[in-house]
């Protein structure tokens, strides 16, 4: 089996926001470099708002709620808008572009992996859609939030979002990673927002509990269906791996440019909209994410 079809597969436990980026951008390099494509899925050692590559934190959310919620900040190096983790499974998908699955454009990419959710929520019982929106109805229906926010091809169920992803494109290689909320998000998400309500934020998203799957599944169980609908989807064969010392040498000299809205949140302090801007030294105690690697 050629290079393109043995696909390097880490599940991996919970890491706090600048830890996840930085492994995905890693990814994303070897990707571009090496041709070797990648599938993680992760979790988050705690709740996190995954802000898009451009984003204004400070213009969606509510003055001091991520500190009085204790949810941390992080900058993604895709675009969209902002996703909540630490209740949910986020996956990376990192492969090289042209000849292939991914080598018609970014729409394309995205409907092909919108296949995979499709088989993977068939399977668990669930009736999907994937919804085409035209750019006008992306920009009616906009928002600070990813979930409450469509995107050109939309995974909804009953009608409401279940599936929130985002793309980076380089000129070799490409990423996209999204997140699958396991529980309800809803009331968070209207404390951490301006202008969203509760019923807003459950009209136009849902979860795996709600949906009444999360509770017969393990997590172990969840990671093994959707990891063998990626291979039965795509045509491939996920061969797992861990990180080598000269990986996690270099995540880690990524991990200080995601760092700083990490800082930021979990002093209190005012997010700044310069992802690389340096961040308020943190009061109370408070320690770089930056120093607590993946457990």
């Amino acid at each position: 089996m050629d290079q393109q079809r043995r696909w390097l597969f880490y599940s991996d436990g919970a890491a706090a926001g600048p830890w996840n980026m930085a492994r995905d951008e890693h990814c994303l390099a070897r990707a571009a470099e090496t041709g070797r494509p990648a599938l993680r899925l992760y979790a988050w050692e705690r709740p996190t708002l995954s802000l898009g590559r451009t984003q204004r934190a400070e213009r969606d959310l509510r003055p001091g709620a991520c500190r009085r919620e204790g949810v941390a900040l992080v900058r993604r190096m895709t675009g969209g808008r902002a996703v909540l983790h630490g209740t949910d499974l986020t996956y990376a998908v990192t492969a090289p572009t042209g000849p292939g699955p991914f080598g018609g454009g970014i729409m394309a990419t995205y409907r092909t992996l919108a296949g995979v959710f499709v088989e993977f929520l068939h399977g668990l019982g669930l009736s999907p859609q994937v919804h085409a929106y035209t750019k006008r109805e992306r920009a009616e229906l906009a928002s600070g939030i990813c979930f409450a926010t469509p995107s050109a091809f939309e995974m909804l169920v009953g009608g409401r979002k279940l599936v929130g992803s985002a793309q980076r494109l380089l000129p070799h290689a490409f990423l996209q990673h999204g997140s699958l909320p396991l529980a309800p998000q809803a009331e968070l998400l209207a404390r951490l927002f301006q202008g969203t309500t509760i019923e807003e934020a459950r009209a136009r998203q849902t979860d795996l509990e709600t949906l009444g799957v999360w509770s017969s599944h393990s997590p172990a169980e969840i990671r093994g269906r959707l990891a063998r609908s990626f291979e039965a989807v795509l045509g491939i064969e996920l061969e797992a791996a861990t990180w080598s010392p000269e990986d996690e040498a270099a995540v880690r000299e990524l991990v200080p440019r995601y760092a700083s809205l990490e800082d930021a949140g979990a002093a209190g302090a005012k997010p700044a909209s310069d992802p690389c801007a340096p961040a308020p030294a943190p009061c109370g105690g408070a320690v770089s994410a930056a120093a607590h690697p993946p457990r």
